[in-house]
């Protein structure tokens, strides 16, 4: 049985929906979950006089084969496709996609209780760098995306990643270009967001920033990248390094942890290998495959092979543990639930 103690109401009408609120209920029976035979625990409300149980706090709510959710999150690290997974763990194409749908979204709410949590207790400290991965969706001419990546660059953590329009690009043969004007006709012109990718990074990092310190930032000599520096952080700018993206690409390159991520995301992130038909088909759906991809890197995979038992989250003292997979795709509201170090949420 259960120890599980409810700290809210899940229905959105209950006054005490809110971990604000005092909230009391009290157990009303229980029953077998059909998908894994597991004994769940029935609880009521005090308030709305509504029923619900321990599973409606659970990311796999409803979900009918809960367990290869750990299963599909290695394989969506690990340069699987959507199709090869579906084969591999022997389910339909679609169950991949919708709960990718359901990982992205909650993961980065994951993400964000961290970050939350670093800057209540001072802030993140150190140097920083920034730079942008060019993909696609569906066409590689006429739909081009970019993707800002912000990291701490001693811990390789990453701490925000947006992804954004581009316009199509130049120099099309008359075949696309006249596929060009009918979308344009149909969808309007495609303008660039790149700037506002990079905005949405850097107010993440001024929010989490810790407020006495000034600001490190590695990027490359781009030259929009400054002006956005000093909107967002003013005279709390101690060192802006603005390395050419022409010079090698080596560890003694200031750009190396930054060209490193991104070369790890190209590797491990399907959608963006290059040259491949595993190229995200809508923006949305790539964007919540690199959140899960960022959640795993920062809180699941080891810093580096050399030290295999620290995790960057660690090394940055956001996290006393490495997380496993499963921690991560336990709970449908992370950011409201409280550690599965306390009694809220444990499974004995």
């Amino acid at each position: 049985m259960s120890a599980f103690v409810p700290p809210f109401c899940p229905w959105p009408h209950c006054r005490a929906s809110s971990l604000d609120t005092g909230f009391q209920c009290y157990r009303d029976g229980t029953f077998p979950r059909s998908a894994d035979g597991r004994r769940v625990q029935r609880y009521r409300c005090k308030s709305c006089r509504r029923r619900f149980s321990s599973q409606s706090f659970r990311l796999d709510y409803r979900q009918q084969k809960p367990q290869i959710n750990t299963q599909l999150l290695d394989c969506l690290v690990s340069k699987v496709t959507h199709r090869q997974t579906a084969r591999i763990l022997r389910i339909d194409r679609k169950t991949v996609h919708r709960r990718l749908r359901v990982f992205g979204p909650a993961l980065r709410r994951w993400h964000a209780r961290f970050l939350a949590r670093a800057r209540s207790n001072g802030g993140l400290s150190g140097s920083f760098s920034l730079d942008e991965l060019e993909t696609f969706e569906h066409d590689r001419r006429l739909q081009p995306l970019t993707v800002p990546v912000l990291i701490h660059r001693a811990t390789r953590f990453v701490v925000h990643l947006e992804t954004a329009d581009l316009p199509a690009r130049g120099n099309l043969c008359a075949l696309d270009q006249e596929r060009k004007l009918v979308r344009e006709r149909r969808y309007g012109k495609r303008a660039s967001g790149s700037q506002q990718a990079v905005a949405h990074c850097l107010n993440a990092l001024k929010q989490c920033h810790a407020p006495g310190e000034l600001l490190q930032l590695v990027m490359d000599q781009k030259s929009s990248y400054p002006p956005l520096v000093r909107r967002h952080f003013g005279k709390q700018i101690a060192a802006l390094i603005r390395e050419s993206s022409r010079t090698a690409r080596n560890t003694l390159n200031p750009m190396f942890p930054i060209n490193h991520m991104l070369s790890m995301l190209r590797d491990q992130v399907s959608r963006l290998v290059r040259r491949s038909w595993a190229a995200s088909k809508r923006k949305a759906e790539l964007r919540h495959h690199l959140w899960v991809f960022v959640a795993w890197r920062n809180y699941v995979r080891p810093m580096f092979n050399s030290t295999p038992q620290v995790s960057s989250a660690m090394k940055l003292g956001l996290a006393t543990r490495r997380y496993q997979p499963a921690e991560l795709l336990r709970w449908k509201w992370p950011d409201r639930m409280c550690d599965s170090s306390t009694r809220w949420g444990q499974y004995p």
